[in-house]
């Protein structure tokens, strides 16, 4: 393994997606470095050239600016393929940097309109970025990648900030200016050789002109952008008071042009320091484990205890640590969680929105910030340490709206999950995202060290060598499950074709002892002629549910006679020694009861040993629910919840060669629309049957379709909602079956040879008995490894 295939393996960045991630990791180091650059030419120009009160001023400016370009800009990206637009935009930006190079050092106006260029085309650059990069990836590899990807950002603005701190002293300001151009030439030539973007042509069709209406409109009726346009509105009014605070004191300890820029460089050098530690370190981690809502709100808390020091203390020593915090995080963990909560947005709407929101509404917090400025120490001259007060204000309700974004985030991946959910249910084409492997155990080595023996049988591939396997494995001493299973299934047709000849007739015959001959013409009589009205026949009756061509006949009985046939079912079924064939035909008769004391028993029956038992109890407690009935008031969810849990618990092997003996499968609760056709489906569709018993039916049964989908965005929402919705135990245990796990977090989940083999052997599941099927086993394992899929998701 290459030194590069190590480190995008400790990333945790998959094969596929390496030249992405890396392009998009210069991408963001160029986009940062044009951002801190132009910013510390603009205002060290700026401040050099007017007075600090002004700022109030040029930032309205700016935000006034804002709206005619961002509805333009809008318009653009609703109609055209995003990367078409930024493309262009870094042409139009590099043009017109280079016509106000040679004035912007000898006339103020050109200083003016080089700061607003400047900062409307930071504004657009970054929120392009953004939406390129947002269509490159699902929602699982956005949380996985995107604290990475921002990382290359914040190593921008730490190389550029210090490497503007050391030439401030060696050349003007206007002298650095072509370096602007020459990130924007780099950064042209990276969206040149960037991937395609993920989202499909259809959904790019979705989109149309949108104007600044529309997209004021979208952003106010969506709950989910409503929050994402308050949390950015309330994080940059807040900063700008910071910012005002901190360059005040700034221009008072340092007087000429070169002393500023020299200083604002090192700041923004180490400030980015502190931002790539965050970014490669803290932010994926914290957003995989804590969530959104909890990453979006150590902002908001750092600067509410900053400003409650800086009202007590002010100085330039503390504003620096204050704005310093805050334009590191903003960089890093708050950045990234943004980022990915439009991610689940659809791409037609994402574009319409999320321009407006990072340009329009960020600016306009920008304007409210100076305003708040302009009226408290522009006019009446107010000490600007007293804005911090305004700045606790703020990042309260910054707080509070960051915790709610948590909540709406996760309602918005639901939401989408459900609207794709029928059309996942239409696709024809399965993929199998369960692994027809036994062995993401790293067998291999392990078989080479026994000195497994080659086998001189030849086993075909898949799911059908197993059955192979199966079918050569020789008789055990002790009788196993499926041995068992084919017994009780065939019982009915030992009797049913003996070549007795029948009896004569009774024309008055003992009705009760109709039912135990075996013919089955005499059962059929007897059916008829018994009334049942005493608890004590209803165990004869019971026994028939043995013979499968009686099932029918019987089952609609015993749903009649409910109240006297509830007892003894109920007793059945959560009896393990009872006869597999009648157990497992149980369940399907509890499901029309009325009586809460049939939830009783299938809730029990949960627990049984045999899958297909548990199976159908899952079903006719869906069924019941489907028909509004109430579940007992036991604590039937934690009883659920323990279910699910034994389920996940199991192995691998175990888990794959779960099965049914009937092969048509009794769904009927809507979750499956058709087979899967892979190892652990059945167990897969268990534990999701489950699921829904506990958790939003429609969504958990979506996520069950986008599972199996074919479309990597939907199969991602899936995942993103389980993540958001599983207790932490179920979540890990659950993740190694459907394929959410990266190399380095399988090779943790390896198990010696022996120990899978011995789990097969002793699991009542399989036919493996003597020491010839058992070097087959091996045989069928090492032979049965598959490598990881390129889209799997973590």
């Amino acid at each position: 393994m290459s030194l590069l295939e190590r480190l995008a393996e400790w990333l945790n960045i998959r094969p596929h997606e390496v030249r992405t991630v890396f392009l998009s990791f210069c991408g963001a180091f160029l986009v940062l470095s044009f951002l801190i650059l132009g910013r510390s030419l603009r205002e060290a120009l700026y401040l050099t050239t007017f007075p600090v009160e002004t700022l109030p001023y040029i930032t309205a400016a700016v935000a006034f600016f804002s709206l005619p370009v961002v509805a333009l800009f809008a318009r653009l990206l609703a109609g055209r393929e995003p990367r078409s637009v930024l493309k262009a935009l870094l042409v139009i930006l590099a043009v017109g940097i280079a016509t106000l190079w040679p004035v912007v050092a000898a006339v103020p106006a050109a200083v003016v309109v080089f700061y607003l260029w400047l900062a409307l085309g930071t504004l657009l650059v970054t929120s392009s970025f953004w939406l390129v990069t947002a269509e490159l990836f699902a929602v699982r590899g956005a949380k996985r990648l995107f604290g990475l990807i921002g990382a290359g950002g914040t190593l921008g603005a730490m190389v550029t900030g210090n490497l503007l701190a050391a030439l401030s002293n060696r050349l003007d300001v206007s002298e650095m200016i072509p370096g602007l151009i020459l990130i924007l030439a780099l950064f042209l030539v990276i969206e040149y050789l960037l991937p395609p973007a993920f989202v499909s042509e259809a959904r790019r069709a979705e989109g149309g002109f949108a104007s600044a209406r529309e997209g004021l409109s979208l952003v106010w009726r969506t709950r989910h952008l409503r929050t994402v346009a308050l949390v950015v509105f309330t994080a940059t009014a807040a900063s700008t008071l910071v910012d005002y605070q901190f360059k005040e004191l700034a221009q008072e300890a340092l007087s000429t042009r070169e002393s500023l820029a020299g200083f604002f460089g090192a700041f923004y050098g180490w400030t980015g320091a502190v931002a790539l530690v965050l970014q490669v370190f803290v932010a994926s981690r914290v957003m995989a484990t804590a969530g959104i809502g909890v990453a979006l709100s150590v902002l908001p808390v750092i600067l509410l205890l900053g400003s409650a020091g800086l009202l007590i203390l002010p100085g330039l020593a503390l504003a620096t640590i204050v704005r310093g915090a805050d334009n590191s995080l903003r960089k890093s963990l708050h950045r990234s969680g943004l980022e990915v909560l439009y991610v689940p947005i659809p791409a037609a709407i994402r574009r319409k929105t999320k321009t407006f929101i990072d340009s329009v509404v960020d600016a306009f917090g920008e304007g409210v910030g100076a305003g708040i400025v302009f009226l408290w120490v522009t006019l009446p001259g107010f000490p600007s340490h007293f804005l911090s007060i305004f700045v606790i204000g703020l990042a309260g309700l910054f707080l509070y709206l960051s915790r709610f974004m948590g909540r709406t985030y996760v309602s918005t991946v639901t939401d989408q999950l459900r609207r794709g959910g029928e059309a996942i249910e239409a696709r024809t084409d399965q993929r199998d995202l369960l692994s027809a492997s036994f062995t993401r155990l790293d067998l291999r080595p392990m078989l080479e060290q026994s000195g497994v023996a080659t086998p001189t049988i030849e086993l075909e591939s898949g799911g059908a060598r197993a059955a192979a396997l199966l079918s050569m494995a020789a008789p055990l001493e002790a009788e196993t499950e499926l041995e068992a299973s084919s017994r009780d299934v065939s019982l009915d047709a030992r009797i049913d074709d003996t070549k007795e000849p029948a009896p004569p007739v009774d024309e008055h015959p003992d009705p009760m002892a109709l039912l135990a001959s075996a013919q089955e013409s005499d059962v059929l009589r007897g059916l008829e002629l018994v009334d049942f009205s005493s608890p004590t026949q209803v165990p004869a009756l019971g026994r028939l549910l043995a013979r499968e061509r009686l099932v029918g006949q019987v089952t609609a009985r015993l749903v009649d006679l409910e109240q006297l046939a509830l007892p003894h079912l109920s007793e059945l079924v959560r009896d393990p020694e009872t006869d597999f064939a009648i157990r497992r035909r149980i369940p399907p008769i509890l499901s029309k009861y009325e009586s809460p004391a049939a939830d009783d028993a299938l809730l029990d029956a949960l627990t049984a040993p045999r899958f297909e038992v548990r199976y159908r109890c899952a079903i006719a407690l869906m069924e019941r629910r489907r028909r509004g009935l109430t579940l007992s008031k036991r604590d039937w969810p934690q009883l659920v919840w323990d279910a699910v849990r034994r389920e996940v618990g199991r192995e691998r092997p175990v888990w794959e060669l779960q099965r049914l003996l009937d092969d048509v499968r009794p769904t009927g609760d809507g979750l499956v629309a058709r087979e899967m056709g892979t190892r652990g489906s059945l167990s897969l569709e268990h534990t999701f049957r489950l699921l829904s018993l506990v958790l939003d039916p429609e969504a958990v049964r979506a996520a069950f379709r986008g599972i199996a989908a074919e479309d990597l965005r939907l199969n991602s929402l899936a995942l993103e909602y389980l993540e958001n919705c599983l207790p932490g135990d179920i979540r890990t245990r659950l993740w190694p079956f459907i394929g959410d796990l990266s190399t380095r977090q399988r090779e943790k989940t390896a198990r010696p040879l022996e120990d899978v083999v011995s789990d097969l052997v002793t699991t009542n599941a399989t036919l493996f008995g003597g020491e010839l099927q058992r070097e087959d086993l091996r045989d069928l394992l090492r032979r049965d490894e598959v490598p990881p899929r390129e889209d799997d998701e973590d």
